[in-house]
């Protein structure tokens, strides 16, 4: 799906307040509101977009933040990615070139939640071999939006 101008403006208004209301969007942006419904609604079909909740890390009770490097086998990457992916508490996973195979963010409602998901879930995968993580002590900036839509 091509994205056009109209579509873009959608998406940045939704950005800036999801709760924004069809009709307030179409007056800004100079369609209908049923013109707003339609493409949100395509929108969300050809997973362009996904509307959520999105809580605040700074307004949560104590957050565990960390940063996981992990070494893996070359066999193992796709499966142990995936499995990482399956995870609550893992809010990022990617293939890296460089220092490590694999780099996941994990974000626990607790320390000990993080310490379980950590020494327990992760390094009990198949095909993991090494993990080096570093955990957040303040958080300038966490911007959800960058978050890819996965099928």
């Amino acid at each position: 799906m091509k994205l056009d101008q109209t579509d873009k403006k959608i998406i940045q208004l939704l950005g800036a307040d999801a709760r924004m209301s069809n009709n307030q969007m179409a007056k800004v942006i100079g369609v209908t509101e049923g013109t707003v419904r339609n493409r949100i609604q395509k929108l969300i079909e050809n997973k362009i977009i996904k509307i959520s909740v999105i809580n605040n890390i700074n307004r949560m009770d104590n957050p565990a933040l960390a940063f996981v490097g992990l070494d893996v086998e070359t066999r193992s990457k796709d499966s142990v990615a995936k499995a990482l992916s399956k995870m609550k508490e893992v809010r990022f996973v990617s293939t890296l070139i460089g220092r490590h195979d694999l780099m996941a963010f994990i974000l626990a409602e607790d320390i000990s939640k993080l310490s379980k998901v950590l020494y327990e879930e992760i390094s009990s995968l198949p095909g993991v071999r090494f993990s080096e993580s570093s955990i957040g002590l303040k958080y300038y900036k966490y911007d959800y939006r960058w978050a890819r839509i996965l099928d």
